[in-house]
């Protein structure tokens, strides 16, 4: 190859490079600036996801800019001279000049909360796509939980949706993703139940003897025949462990408060706490003498009275 064609191939190269930066300012000449546009009236996407299916427009104005502005609290995203054809946008309103610059959340410290609503709300530790921007912009907005019952919590941004007054367990705040509290939580209490037919110790748990060894009473707390129910706790309620026992009957029932029945008499005690209602049972024994009680003899109706603590056996005695 000589050095004339090695000359004239790399004019022709020049010539096709000059050509194609030609075409390409040409092709920037023909396609204006285009921008998010959206309002959030329409799409709250528009204030807590910009950029994420969103539409596009072109401006149709030389040298005008991309806009998002934010008025009543609501967002706006598109060409400034279509959304305020008089160019002027009242702050807090934020002005960019490339191409779909106007995709982020603003203002940039607009605050995030946990928003949503049901049994799936009750603990958002684990839902971090819950935890969004707040969709009308407000500079003084708090996030709140509003716990309605056990299965169903509210959470979201004040100046956004919450209930008239927040008439149950309303918890507000005002740093990003403060409304995160569990709102149903458990406690635990032993499950048993105690009765002269069914005699169960390890639920009535009487004071043992002591042993040389020992210097104070203590319980028999075997849990083979005890199980444990489970309170179910909304958030600002606590619940209780309860003990009752029929005086009459010596029936010993341990368990939770959520299902305690009604007991109109005996003796009943409660506690918070897990497993709070473990504590030893004093004993109480059958009183009666058979010169006055016809039924002393066989054991049978009898009353009951409570011993005094540190008590670890009843007694039964017939004289000739």
């Amino acid at each position: 190859m000589t050095l004339a064609t090695v000359v004239v191939k790399m004019k022709a190269i020049k010539q096709l490079l000059l050509g194609l930066i030609i075409l390409f300012q040409l092709l920037q000449l023909g396609h204006g600036l285009e921008c998010y546009a959206c309002d959030s009236a329409e799409d709250a996407e528009c204030a807590t996801s910009p950029g994420q299916q969103l539409e596009v427009e072109e401006c149709s104005v030389a040298n005008d800019v991309c806009v998002t502005s934010i008025t009543a609290g609501l967002t706006r995203r598109g060409c400034l001279r279509r959304l305020y054809p008089n160019a002027y946008c009242a702050e807090p309103c934020d002005r960019c000049s490339t191409s779909l610059c106007n995709r982020h959340v603003y203002p940039v410290d607009r605050l995030r909360c946990y928003q949503c609503s049901g049994a799936d709300c009750i603990d958002v530790s684990q839902r971090p796509q819950l935890l969004l921007p707040c969709p009308v912009y407000n500079a003084d907005d708090r996030c709140y939980t509003n716990v309605l019952h056990l299965s169903n919590t509210q959470r979201g941004c004040e100046h956004t949706n919450l209930p008239d007054g927040c008439p149950h367990v309303c918890l507000k705040c005002n740093y990003n993703g403060c409304n995160a509290e569990l709102t149903v939580g458990e406690s635990r209490c032993l499950q048993c139940t105690h009765n002269r037919l069914s005699p169960n110790p390890d639920c009535q748990r009487n004071q043992q003897p002591e042993t040389e060894a020992e210097a104070e009473q203590k319980c028999a707390l075997n849990n083979a025949t005890v199980t444990q129910c489970v309170n179910k706790v909304m958030y600002g309620h606590r619940e209780r462990c309860y003990t009752h026992l029929n005086t009459q009957t010596d029936v010993l029932q341990r368990g939770c408060s959520t299902t305690m029945g009604f007991f109109p008499t005996g003796e009943l005690s409660e506690c918070y706490g897990d497993n709070c209602n473990s504590q030893c049972q004093n004993i109480a024994c059958a009183t009666c003498n058979s010169t006055s009680d016809a039924n002393c003899r066989g054991g049978n109706a009898l009353s009951s009275k409570q011993c005094v603590d540190g008590t670890n056996a009843c007694f039964s005695c017939e004289q000739g």
